[in-house]
């Protein structure tokens, strides 16, 4: 996964600042029940970690993105989550083994490689306690034609502006997003960033499929009004 560098997460952050209200009532609903603590592995700048530790869930955080992870520290140091710079395929907290996971807004899907997709589930269930409740968001295949986006989000005298291409190979289901962020300040750019995104697409039976393959049990899909989520029990 190529991306997620300073003026993404800066951008990320004030074009995305809260979890749309129907995925995080849902994800809450589901997690509240948890007894022990619950992870997100794949937590960006925290936009449903911090307000479901706010409801009261135990949780804790892992994303590869240090520029991410600065965004969330800010959100949640004072509520007793812990986080780790790591990428899900390499997860290793430790011997930590929690009692819930979830993966919301379809970030799984960014492991497009079949392999990096494997290793990754195979780690994550290597740090959940028997039983655990895993619930993962994932995007179904589409078709569309290749689509271009521009947009510009201002804070405190800057402007950063996104231009973006996405195509869509309805072979492999992988979308692959170019980015390019621009910083300006007093109308000059003083900085950009390139970013190449893929994002792999799943069936409701190919997700099911995938997490069979790694030993996971129990697996389900499921269509709330916001997406397509799978449900699974994790552990040893």
């Amino acid at each position: 996964m190529e991306g997620y560098g300073d003026l993404c997460s800066q951008f990320y952050d004030l074009d995305k600042p809260r979890a749309p209200v129907l995925a995080l009532a849902w994800f809450h609903r589901e997690l509240a029940g948890i007894k022990g603590r619950v992870l997100e592995p794949m937590c960006g700048s925290g936009r449903f970690l911090a307000p479901l530790a706010e409801r009261g869930i135990a949780i804790d955080g892992v994303d590869p993105s240090a520029s991410m992870l600065d965004a969330c520290r800010k959100r949640v140091a004072w509520r007793g989550v812990q986080l780790w710079q790591q990428s899900l395929e390499e997860l290793d907290l430790g011997g930590r083994r929690y009692a819930g996971a979830f993966i919301p807004a379809s970030s799984f899907c960014l492991l497009h490689e079949p392999a990096v997709a494997a290793k990754a589930l195979e780690r994550l269930r290597a740090h959940l306690e028997s039983g655990a409740l895993v619930l993962i968001e994932f995007e179904p295949p589409y078709d569309v034609a290749p689509s271009d986006v521009t947009r510009t989000v201002t804070a405190g005298g800057r402007q950063i502006r996104l231009a973006g291409h996405s195509e869509y190979d309805a072979a492999t289901q992988i979308e692959t997003m170019t980015n390019r962020y621009e910083l300006k300040q007093s109308g000059k750019v003083v900085q950009t960033e390139d970013e190449v995104l893929h994002l792999r697409c799943y069936t409701p039976e190919q997700m099911v499929a995938e997490l069979t393959a790694a030993g996971f049990t129990n697996v389900t899909t499921e269509h709330p009004e916001f997406g397509w989520v799978a449900k699974a029990t994790g552990g040893p």
